[in-house]
């Protein structure tokens, strides 16, 4: 017996529907584009990241949450280099307190920063005509949650873990 497997475009949030933005757009831009994608009533964030585009509207990259935070402060990218020093752990919260006050006295400064500053590459793409288990895969072999669905150089949208498990589990029947 010959079943469909189900295949990656026909469960993608499509581009319309997914936060993104051009690469020479800035931090501020980048902010209130991810904070307009919300689930009411709790106005929570429906998305953690957004793409970043070329002119051509070819994907570049990507940003984060992390990412977002990291070109509010620079500061941020270092925290993982600062837990040894001579052998011994530094309590990095303790740093953090001592950057309070300049942090929210200068974060509205870096709004005009350009996203292509501080977005992160896209490792890991898959094609709409591939199956949800191959990029179900990805997601698991590189603990990833997305996957930019590209077709013909362009991308069609997002795939998430979240429509992956609805999909096989209903066809599985659980």
């Amino acid at each position: 017996m010959q079943t469909d497997h189900p295949v990656v475009r026909d469960h993608i949030i499509t581009l319309d529907r997914y936060p993104h933005l051009k690469e020479d757009q800035s931090l501020h831009d980048a902010v209130e584009i991810i904070k307009s994608y919300t689930h009411a009533p709790e106005e929570r964030l429906a998305y953690s990241a957004l793409f970043i585009l070329d002119s051509n509207n070819r994907l570049v990259g990507w940003a984060r949450l992390r990412d977002i935070i990291r070109g509010i402060d620079p500061r941020f990218n270092g925290l993982a280099k600062v837990d040894k020093f001579e052998g011994k752990k530094i309590d990095v919260t303790n740093l953090i307190t001592l950057w309070e006050d300049s942090f929210f006295e200068e974060c509205s400064k870096r709004g005009t920063k350009k996203v292509r500053e501080f977005m992160s590459p896209v490792q890991h793409t898959v094609k709409g005509s591939d199956s949800l288990l191959k990029a179900l895969s990805i997601m698991l072999s590189e603990n990833v949650t997305v996957l930019p669905v590209v077709d013909n150089d362009r991308v069609a949208g997002v795939i998430r873990l979240e429509e992956i498990f609805n999909a096989i589990t209903n066809q599985c029947r659980l």
